[in-house]
Formats: C-alpha cells, sequence, structure tokens
C-alpha cells in the first residue's frame, strides 16, 4: 500500500450510540468489500461488546455524507460501481466529509 494513495476518512457507527475513528483507506482498493474489511478493522476495536453479544460482525452498507455544497448530494451510497470515484472525491476535499457505516444483522 503506498502512502501516496492512502485518504483519510472519518467514519462513524450508526446505532445507538455514536463510535468514531479515523481511518486511512487505500484509494485503490478493487471492491466494497475490501474497504469494508479496512474499516471495520479499524473501527473493530471502539465496537460496544453489545453490538457483538451475537459474534463478530462485518460492515455491509457505507453512506458518505457530504459538507453542505453546491454541487454535491447530502449522501451518496459507497457501492462496488463507484468506490474508487468516491475515494478520490474524499482525498480531493481533504477530510471534510464523512462516512457512515452500518453492520451486519446477526440473528
Amino acid at each position: 500500500m503506498s502512502t501516496d494513495t492512502l485518504v483519510p476518512i472519518l467514519i462513524y457507527l450508526t446505532g445507538e450510540t455514536r463510535t468514531n475513528e479515523v481511518v486511512l483507506v487505500d484509494e485503490n482498493v478493487s471492491s466494497f468489500e475490501e474497504f469494508a474489511e479496512a474499516l471495520y478493522t479499524s473501527l473493530r476495536p471502539k465496537i460496544p461488546d453489545y453490538y457483538l453479544e451475537s459474534g463478530e460482525r462485518s460492515i455491509t452498507k457505507a453512506f458518505v455524507t457530504w459538507q453542505p455544497s453546491d454541487i454535491f448530494p447530502r449522501e451518496t451510497e459507497i457501492v462496488e460501481g463507484n468506490i474508487q470515484a468516491v475515494l478520490r472525491l474524499l482525498a480531493a476535499r481533504r477530510g471534510v466529509d464523512t462516512v457512515r457505516v452500518w453492520l451486519n444483522e446477526i440473528d
């Protein structure tokens, strides 16, 4: 992983508690799964125990909440088809936006 392609991202876990972390993600990730794994690995130490009572979790959805702007929508879902474009925009905007993530449900 080249340090030239690392994007700082402020992520937060939505739910009953707001858990925040700043992580570095390679903007050249090849898939949403790889992106989600990198975020989860960084966020995992801060996830409250009650989220993990039924077992280990994973990130299933991620959204960028853009800071108010005339040209950006309020929110964009990060999916397989737009991951690299979204990461490049996040890098260009230098950390003013946040990424919100959801964990999978465990029965």
